[in-house]
Parts: C-alpha cells; structure tokens; sequence
C-alpha cells in the first residue's frame, strides 16, 4: 500500500471501534469525552499496581513517602486531595524507579471536634469518628491513592494509644514527664486548656471563639527543653533537604541556646515545688546570693512587689538555702520571669531595699567552688537541669481537661505521689458508653488501686494528652502497625526510618514538626531509631484557594450567584440584589467564606484522573493554588491530544500491509532523530523536576513538549518507527504517577496496535511488552545522549557544555573543572582573573551546575567589573538566559 492511500484510508477510518484488549466490548473514540474518562477510571478502578510496601525485599531501595495524617472530619476537601496527590504522585514515580515504597495512612483521630459532634448527635466519640473514618476512607480510594491500606490506624484505637502511654511512661521514668501548677490558657466553652498557639491576637479561642481565661492548673508536661541544643543543631544536619524556611522557624521557636536551666526544690518538701532558673553562666549558681521573682510568677501569690516571701529554694551545689523575693528591679532574661542574683554590690543593695536581712544572704562560697562542668554533671546526674537551652523555650504542656484523647497512665495515690500505671495493665481504655462526660467527673473510671503500696483510695489522672502527642510518633507506628509487644520492632524503624519524602503543610511547621523530632531525638538517645532526625526531606504544599466575594459595607460574603463582576482585571464586583460594591478575594477555602469547592462534585464531572492534573498543573506544590475553571482547558486539551495521538497510531498500525517497510529518506531519518531527542530532553526534564525540585507543574509542561514532539511528525514514521514507540511509551509512563488511570488504558491501547517496529520484544529493555504501566521502568536517557553542563560565573550562567549521558553521569567535580577550564568561550570568559572557589552540583541524567567564583577586581580585557550590570544578570530567568548562552558540544 503506498502512502497516498494510507493517508486517504486513514482520514476516513470510522469514528468508532471495538477496544480487543481491556475491554473486548468496549467502544473508543477519537474525541475524548468526560463520560469516557469515567468509564476508563470504571474499568481499573483497583488494578492500577500493587501498593503494598514488601519488608522481604531487601533487594530494592527503599522509599518511604509519607503525607501528613488527616483529622477525619467525615469530608474530603481540596486541601486534602492536593496534599494526598502530590504524595501519590511522588510515591508511583519512585515504584516506577524500581524502589520498595511505603505509602502509608492513618488518621489522627482524637481532639475536641469530634467529641462536641457527637455530644451534640448523643452519640458515643468513638462512634462518631469511625463512621467518619469509613465515609472519608471511601472518599480517598475514589481517589485512587496508591496507599499501603493494610497498615492504617487511628489514633483512637486503644491498639495505637497503648503506645502513645508507653512513651509517656518512658518519658515519666526518665524525668522528662512532670507535673506542676501553671498559669494556662482556659476555654470557658470547650473546658480544656489551650496552647498559647490556640489563641488568636484577639485573646480568643480558636476554636470555640470563647474569651480565653487564665487559670492556674495543676498539670502535665514534657520536658522538651532537655533537648533544646540537639533540636537546634538538628537544624544543621546536612541530610535535611528542602527545610528552608521551615529551618528559620524553628530556630526561632527554640532560640540560642546560649545558657543552661535548673530547677531548685524549694526547702519545704511539702510543697513538692520547684523555682526553674535560667543562667547564662553555671558559675552563677556557685555564687548566688538570691532568687528574684517577677511579680506575674505563680509563687507570688498575693501578687505584691518588693518583698521578701516566707520561701527559701535549696541550692544543691553548694548545701546552702537562698532566699526569696519579689521584685521587678533586676534584668529578667526574655521570658524569664525568674532570676538568679549572684554576689554583687548592686544585688546587695537591691536585696537590702526589699527588707533582706545581710545576715540571710550567704555570699561566694569558696570552699565549695565547683567548676562548670562539675555543676552541670551533677544538674544531669541529679535531674535537677543544667541542660543548654534559650530563656524563652519552654516546656510541653500536654494536659487537655475533655473525654476524647489519650488517657495519662498515671495513678494519684496519697502517699505514694504520682504512680506510673504498670505497663502490663496498659493500655489504660477511655471508657465505651460515656457521652460527652470528661474524665474527671467518671467516678468509676478514676477509682483505682496504687501499683505500688496497694491503697485502695486513689485515683486515676482525668488529663489526657494534647492529640499532638499522638502525632509526635505515628510515622514510627506506620513502620511495624500490627506489634503487640512493642511501639514498633527497632529492626523495621532502622531500615525505614528517616521518612524520605514528608508532605503536609505550612501550619504544621513548628509545633507538630519540633514534637515529632524531640521524640525522635528522644527515642534515638535511646538506641531505637538509627538518625536523630525523622524526616529527611519536607514538601510543604500550599493551600487551595478559592474565590470570595465581600461586600464592602458590612463585610459579609455572598455566594458567586449572587455577585455580578463587573471589572474582572481590578477584582471589582457588585451584589446583584442591592448594587453594593463587592470586593473580590482569593481566600483559604471555608464554609463561612462561601468559597468552597467539593472535590467530589468535579470527581463525578471531570473523573479523579483529571482533578489530580489540575492540582498539579500550572503552579508548584509549594505555592497556593488558586482553584478556577478558566485553568481547566489547558489540562483538558493535553488529555484530548495525547488522547488522539494513541487513537492516530492504533489507525495507522492497523491499516500497514505485511512486508510494508519505512521510507530510507533523510527527511524520515532526521524525524527519528528528533523524536529521540525530544524524548531524551523532555524526559530528562521531566525526572528532574520529578526526582529533584518536586517541581510537578514543569514536569506536565515538559510532559506536553514532548507530547506536541509527537504530534508533530508525518503517518510514515507514525507507521514504521521504532523511536515513535518509544517516545509514546515514554509519554506514558512518565504520566502515570500523576493520571494512573488514564495512563494505564493508554498502555493497553499501545500493547495491543498491531505492526509493531520492535521485533525483538522479550529482549527489549526498554518496555516490558508483556507488562502493564505498572510494570514497566521510568524512561531512561540513552548514553549518547549529550546532558548539560552549566558554567556559572559568580553567580550568572555563562557557557553550557554538552556531555554525552554516559559521560556526564560519572562527572567528579575536579574533572567537570578541567573539561570547563579547557575550552575557549570560557577561558575567554575568565580571563586573568584567579579562581577562588568552585561548587559542583551533578542531578544524574538530568543536569549539572559548575559554579565559580573569581575575583571581581578584573575583566577579562583588565576592564573594571561592574557589580551592577552582574546583579542584574543574577535576576534574569533561567530560560531567557540559555537562549543567549554559548553552547561547547563535548566527545
């Protein structure tokens, strides 16, 4: 058959016919509809690969992508889908990769939400929240998130929370969990103390609204301060990737650990109290000859100034007592409201005006002159402190005063004190039947025996924990779900731990991310884990934002319906009904905003497949995302070409006459050629902006390069070309990860087009022909094809060298410097300026950076450099620049 006729045969061929592979009755067309998108996520609906992760397959690399763990409120929304496709996206990509990955989920299932749902349904917390469990659970697999389901938990299962008292207990019996009189934050409507974080700068409750009250309460904490200098420094550990900012926050949250903090018992062992300290210099403590008190701290409690209180504090390191007063005319540390005064004549003369007698103040203690160190060992030994820490940090208050959390195994016994609950009689269960009642007015729940002197007349802790220490450790629990015996097997933790891959958001940067690496700070002091620092690399996805409308005079927000735009450039709109001005806003999605969209309404008209592309389109998964339909087309339109393309190249395989060859013309061959390097360049782009940035908006852009590379090329190479098979199948692997569906019908359009230009399929290590989409490898760049080496100098890009891919994957940083310094353009470029510095940066198959810093007195003709014209080659974009860039081809 000569083309002519090809070509007229192939631009009649019937609009429909019958798909003889997945679905022998299944009809397809050339034009991709929404009801057939929905058919195709029909059809493999749960046959989209295997993602369970395999702790016998030593073999593979492991990767372990791990999304922030939901409150199940009962509906999805598009935060969630945003955050759970971007993890999704990330962990097919690796299995692709050949790694053994574990994508896990659970749900963080206790808090106040949930109990005042149910008390106001009359119904049990714990019967509320699995039905909210299943309903979300249900959302999530129409989804089609490739989660390891046979390790889900809730935090509410007494299975889980078994182990969130086990580390209390650790916690308690190593002094790090204590209990004291604070001055807290009250919830006047949901009764329970409330984090500083909690409360909003009108002095509100954030979640109940209430007028916050301060209170003093007795209650629990966690002495996170122990390990304030490691948590700091943490923030350095080279195997921290993509942190940024989240670093400076931290740093702030934890300040310099610039001095040490104490606690001295006070001398009246009734009162089972201590004044905490902070110093900057251990020495202090040698010799002190006072303790101040701000007149806000608890002990003052008849709140006067400048006074002498009927207390005096032990001082363990040199045997004496000190005195103590109130006052506000000594320099409290940033939030200190305590201060140690040592012997000197302007404390001598501020404690004599406070009614301090000379004889009550001891003075330098000479004979008991412990050095630093020894103060600071026998604080450690001692438990009594002498940890680095900031004077603003503070400890982890956890108390929380409702019914639904994790109950504190701690028995209050009159002469015993507080007693560990045996960890044989963990877990310590909620009880089944109550509804709404908190724990401390169920008299037959506290009712208990002491472990230890066998009273009958205790009782147990009505706190439970805050529901962030559930969380603090739940990516330990996804490792080894179903142990009896222990929190996790120290085995599984060391070969899965760190998390590779943690995706959540912004709002959890501090609090959830600093609680979770205390623990496992904690936990690694105590041989269980291999690392100190639990996650290795952060993408802190931005929010879904939607469209509001204000109006401007009372503030109130209208739906869309009821707004009529009137200046769409100027965010400008009126309210249909009245005229007013309405101001258009982009906002967080919320129910009170009116601006929410349910993701379940654009997965029943568009199918999951293509909310997932939307998600990932156009923005970066760091930056907001402003939902509109007007960005829908672009994603839409990609579908529908890639959609044509397959259906054109099932056609035109189909209609080839046995024995038919391709054309031996050089316009064929200089197709083939390109086509090989569209598909080695996109797919280069596309891992590295999969592998590398977690830049999955430019992945789809160079995804659609080189789907328009495709497109492009005439029916005969359509026809005969081995490289159109394999640019094709490219296309649609790397889709796979973001639209598994679609791409999984794609391949089994593509395995079942007849005429195939590969002959030897069983030897083809390329594509796995008799595997599904799944099956197959991420697209590799073949070895001649030549990657690029760019030369930087002091900071702007100058020179791009292109090295052959089995070369440049093997590039050292002093070689890629001798191949720079032995070309012209550069050596040009250098001039007599000497070389200071130089930074590699090798991205293997996909790019490589060599940057240089030369000294800016000379130019390479002994001209003055202007550091105005360089900042302003720094600020250029990347893409702008390469078009004027030299380009040196290397053998």
């Amino acid at each position: 058959m000569r083309w002519p006729v090809l070509l007229r045969r192939c631009a009649v061929i019937e609009r429909r016919r019958h798909l003889c592979t997945a679905s022998s009755d299944a009809v397809i067309s050339r034009e991709l509809t929404s009801e057939m998108k929905l058919q195709i996520e029909e059809r493999w609906h749960n046959k989209l690969g295997d993602s369970r992760f395999d702790p016998a397959a030593t073999d593979k690399p492991k990767r372990y992508v791990l999304a922030m763990f939901p409150y199940p409120s009962g509906n999805l929304h598009m935060g969630h889908v945003r955050v759970y496709t971007i993890s999704d996206a990330m962990a097919r990509f690796y299995r692709l990769n050949g790694a053994n990955v574990l994508h896990p989920m659970g749900w963080d299932a206790f808090g106040l939400p949930a109990e005042n749902a149910a008390i106001q349904r009359r119904i049990p917390a714990d019967t509320w929240t699995h039905r909210n469990i299943a309903e979300m659970r249900k959302q999530l697999e129409m989804l089609a998130f490739s989660f390891d389901w046979e390790r889900e938990f809730a935090t509410c299962d007494p299975s889980y929370y078994h182990w969130t008292q086990q580390l209390f207990l650790m916690l308690f019996k190593d002094g790090l969990a204590y209990q004291r009189e604070a001055q807290v934050n009250w919830d006047p409507i949901d009764q329970t103390v409330l984090a500083d974080e909690q409360v909003d700068d009108n002095g509100c409750s954030w979640r109940s609204g209430a007028k916050v009250e301060k209170k003093v309460l007795r209650q629990w904490f966690i002495k996170t301060t122990r390990f304030a200098k490691p948590l700091l420094e943490g923030l350095s550990d080279p195997s921290l990737e993509d942190w940024k900012d989240i670093i400076k926050l931290q740093r702030h949250w934890i300040g310099e650990c610039e001095g040490y903090a104490f606690e001295l018992p006070l001398a009246d062992k009734a009162k089972r109290a201590s004044i905490s300290i902070w110093t900057r210099e251990p020495s202090d403590l040698r010799n002190a000859l006072f303790i101040a008190l701000h007149p806000s701290n608890l002990l003052n409690t008849s709140k006067r100034i400048d006074c002498v209180l009927e207390l005096e504090c032990e001082n363990p390191f040199t045997g004496r007592r000190l005195p103590v007063i109130v006052t506000e005319n000594v320099p409290f540390a940033e939030g200190c409201d305590t201060f140690i005064a040592t012997d000197n004549e302007e404390n001598r003369k501020i404690a004599q005006a406070v009614g301090l007698k000379m004889t009550d103040l001891n003075g330098n203690d000479e004979g008991n002159a412990l050095s630093n160190d020894e103060i600071l060992a026998k604080a450690l030994s001692t438990n009594l402190g002498g940890h680095a820490v900031s004077s603003k940090l503070r400890d982890w208050l956890i108390s929380r005063q409702r019914f639904w959390g994790t109950p504190i195994p701690i028995i209050h016994c009159p002469s015993c004190g507080p007693v560990a609950v045996p960890e044989q009689d963990l877990p310590v269960r909620l009880p089944t039947d109550s509804v709404g009642v908190p724990l401390a007015q169920n008299a037959e729940w506290l009712r208990a025996e002491c472990p230890s002197c066998k009273r009958t007349d205790c009782h147990r802790e009505s706190d439970t924990m805050d529901t962030f220490v559930d969380s603090s450790w739940y990516f330990l629990r996804f490792a080894d779900p179903h142990n009896r015996k222990a929190m996790f097997d120290r085995s599984a933790a060391h070969h899965l731990m760190p998390v590779d891959l943690y995706v959540g958001g912004k709002e959890h940067a501090v609090l959830h991310l600093y609680y979770a690496r205390f623990v496992a700070h904690y936990l690694h002091s105590k041989g269980l884990l291999p690392a100190s620092e639990p996650f290795k690399r952060l993408l802190v996805q931005g929010m879904v934002m939607g469209r509001s409308y204000r109006v401007v005079s009372n503030g109130k927000y209208i739906p869309a319906a009821e707004a009529e735009i009137v200046d769409e450039k100027n965010n400008k709109a009126i309210e249909r009904a009245t005229g007013e001005p309405v101001t258009l806003l982009w906002e967080k999605m919320s129910k009170s905003k009116l601006n929410g969209v349910d993701p379940l309404e654009v997965l029943r008209q568009h199918g999951c497949d293509t909310l997932r592309l939307i998600l990932l389109a156009d923005v970066a998964p760091t930056s907001h995302r402003n939902w509109s339909e007007a960005t829908f087309p672009g994603i839409l339109n990609w579908q529908k070409r890639i959609w044509m393309t397959m259906y054109d190249f099932r056609e035109i395989r189909s209609k080839l006459v046995s024995g038919e060859g391709p054309p031996l013309t050089e316009e064929y061959k200089q197709h083939e050629h390109q086509l090989w390097d569209a598909r080695n360049y996109f797919t280069a782009g596309a891992t590295f902006n999969y592998r590398h940035s977690h830049q999955l908006s430019v992945g789809i852009s160079k995804m659609q390069g080189l789907t328009n590379a495709i497109r492009r090329v005439p029916p005969e190479v359509i026809a005969f070309s081995r490289q159109y098979e394999l640019a094709l199948a490219a296309q649609i692997v790397m889709l796979a990860p973001m639209a598994p569906h679609f791409a999984t019908e794609l391949w089994q359009q593509f395995l079942s087009a007849p005429n195939r230009a590969t002959q030897d399929t069983e030897n083809d290590t390329a594509i796995r022909w008799n595997g599904d989409v799944f099956d197959q490898r991420w697209p590799e760049i073949d070895q001649d094809f030549p990657l690029d080496l760019t030369f930087k100098i002091n900071g702007a890009e100058c020179c791009i060298l292109k090295i052959p891919a089995k070369r440049f994957n093997l590039l050292t940083h002093q070689e890629s410097l001798d191949i720079a310094l032995k070309q012209e353009p550069i050596l040009k470029l250098i001039g007599k300026r000497p070389l200071r510095t130089s930074e590699f940066t090798l991205y293997p198959s996909c790019e490589a950076f060599l940057a240089v810093e030369l000294d800016r007195a000379l130019s390479s003709d002994g001209a003055e450099v202007k550091d105005k014209k360089e900042k302003k080659e720094k600020k250029e974009k990347k893409h702008k620049k390469k078009k004027s860039l030299q380009v040196v081809h290397i053998g």
